[in-house]
């Protein structure tokens, strides 16, 4: 009978304690509700201490409940008037339990959620911490900010999809373009094709973008490499050195590769048409299966993706290099054609100047006779105003006439007479 009494009476309670957690705050709503109303240093002591009183609460309803249960132990021994009565007081106990626990509940959550920051560093920013990986962080935003779906949806959304599994850093993906390579010209309006060769990635995985977008977390293959895909994407541009920015809503072609690497690790796209006279900036965009960017384990790392500029031309490079050559041929007939005036102009100031010192080799020879004949010693001495004379004829040749009619003038002033000078 007491069994039995005792049993009726823990029947009654057990429904009590379920309801408890019911009463409970939810998280993401304490969450919110801190957003509202509690900022700033100060106001987290504030919670910190209302959480602490509450703890209190919670501890001395404990207490209570504790004494209550052992009033029922006792008055279970009396019979079955003594299970109804502890009955009654366990159920007491237990709604006093419940509230205490409810009170509790919110300044407890809001200090834990405001509290736990993780420290930044001079230059860097609080990172959020949660106790669940924030695994209700996009109920915050309901129901301004949607759930992504697996659509693409242009006004915003929010993906509660984790991040999934994230490669070794001898597994990030890298990209480069083999054609067009950077820089290159291609002939306008021409069917071209686009070769990309990769690695450290599987490609060929392409899941429904229109209704699986950021569906699935990222995933590995056996070796350790992201599943997914890559994406070319071209843009038109005004120059090879412009700096203006592009707008990333406006592009001329945009191709998802959902093709594997062949043999060599390439994948090739086919540009049918290919592309006006104009400049432009192709770019790769490496996904995991379901779009979304690769994801990589470390923050510091080269670029996973590729950018060349080429430029897109009638002819092609053919006709550019034939009209590179025709410029450069252009500069250089000019260039032989003042070079070719420069020697004439030379030629002539060389010709006036040989003659300019055959008249002074005359004049000095003329005058070294006839002064070696008053001398009586010939053409072997030349008196001074002989070569006073000789001088002034050189002076007024130029060039290398003038040269060498100073040579033969000096000669004369030397007294080697004027047969010498005559041998020039």
């Amino acid at each position: 009978m007491k069994f039995a009494s005792s049993f009726s009476a823990l029947l009654v309670v057990l429904p009590l304690i379920a309801n408890v957690s019911g009463l409970a705050v939810p998280e993401q709503a304490l969450v919110a509700r801190a957003g509202q109303q509690q900022k700033g240093g100060q106001q987290q002591a504030q919670q910190a201490a209302a959480a602490k009183a509450a703890a209190s609460k919670a501890a001395a309803a404990a207490a209570a409940s504790k004494a209550a249960a052992a009033k029922a132990a006792a008055a279970a021994k009396g019979g079955k008037g003594g299970a109804a009565a502890a009955t009654t007081a366990a159920a007491a106990a237990a709604t006093t339990a419940a509230a205490a626990t409810a009170a509790a509940a919110p300044a407890a959550a809001v200090a834990r959620l405001m509290t736990a920051k993780t420290p930044p560093v001079d230059g860097q920013s609080a990172a959020d911490v949660s106790k669940n990986n924030f695994a209700n962080a996009c109920a915050l935003g309901l129901p301004s900010v949607p759930i992504t779906n697996g659509l693409q949806i242009t006004t915003g959304s929010c993906n509660p999809i984790p991040i999934g599994n994230i490669p070794s850093v001898d597994n990030m993906p890298s990209s480069k373009f083999q054609s067009p390579k950077n820089l290159d010209v291609i002939a306008s309006n021409q069917t071209f094709t686009v070769t990309l060769a990769t690695k450290g990635i599987q490609l060929g995985t392409f899941t429904n973008a229109q209704k699986t977008y950021f569906a699935n977390p990222q995933k590995l293959n056996g070796q350790g490499q992201i599943i997914g895909h890559t994406h070319i994407v071209m843009e038109t541009i005004d120059s090879l050195t412009t700096t203006t920015l592009t707008n990333p809503k406006n592009f001329f072609f945009f191709k998802g590769v959902n093709t594997a690497q062949d043999g060599n690790g390439n994948v090739e796209v086919d540009v049918t048409g290919g592309v006006s006279p104009g400049v432009y900036r192709m770019c790769t965009i490496v996904s995991s299966a379901t779009h979304q960017p690769a994801i990589v384990p470390v923050a510091q790392h080269g670029s996973l993706d590729d950018c060349v500029y080429f430029t897109a031309q009638v002819g092609g490079a053919a006709a550019g290099g034939a009209a590179a050559g025709a410029a450069a041929g252009g500069a250089a007939a000019a260039g032989g054609a003042a070079a070719a005036g420069g020697a004439a102009a030379a030629t002539t100031a060389a010709a006036a100047g040989g003659k300019g010192a055959a008249a002074a080799t005359t004049a000095a020879a003329a005058a070294a006779t006839a002064q070696g004949a008053a001398n009586g010693k010939g053409a072997i001495t030349a008196q001074p105003a002989t070569a006073q004379a000789a001088g002034k004829g050189a002076t007024a040749a130029t060039g290398k006439g003038a040269a060498t009619a100073g040579k033969g003038a000096a000669a004369a002033k030397n007294g080697k007479g004027a047969g010498k000078s005559r041998q020039l």
